[in-house]
């Protein structure tokens, strides 16, 4: 389970990516009802609270070390899985650097939005439910061998 969490190389499978999404998705709604319970029941933008931030931020380690490890089994470029590490602590810091990430968050703020909306549902479509390459790749033997 650490090493899931916490390395960075080699490859895993689908069912090993699930349970280390389902663990950080968890932690991460169990800090914020913890220090932003306002989150879940505000009728607009939900206050801001740095607890929760650094708190969301601690996370993107553990959800980026998953997501690596997914696309080397996918065989896609060592860069991608950091590339969602950096896009999700932007997502989480923006708000506070005055930028609603929102669908009505205006020209800019409304196109981030959007863009990782697709961005995200491709990188979930694509760890969660495609499988792996067969045999070894650059990162290393099949998971499932």
């Amino acid at each position: 389970m650490l090493n899931l969490l916490t390395s960075f190389a080699g490859r895993i499978n689908r069912r090993q990516w699930w349970f280390g999404f389902i663990v950080v998705l968890l932690g991460s709604l169990f800090g914020t009802l913890l220090f932003n319970p306002e989150t879940f029941t505000a009728d607009g933008l939900p206050p801001l609270s740095w607890p929760d931030t650094i708190w969301q931020l601690a996370w993107i380690m553990p959800g980026t070390a998953i997501a690596v490890k997914r696309f080397n089994d996918r065989d896609w470029p060592w860069w991608l899985g950091y590339a969602y590490g950096v896009l999700g602590a932007f997502l989480i810091v923006a708000p506070h650097l005055g930028l609603a990430v929102i669908p009505e968050g205006g020209p800019v703020g409304g196109a981030i939005f959007w863009i990782s909306a697709v961005a995200i549902v491709g990188a979930v479509v694509d760890n969660g439910f495609l499988p792996g390459t067969r045999g070894a790749n650059r990162s290393g033997p099949e998971p499932l061998a």
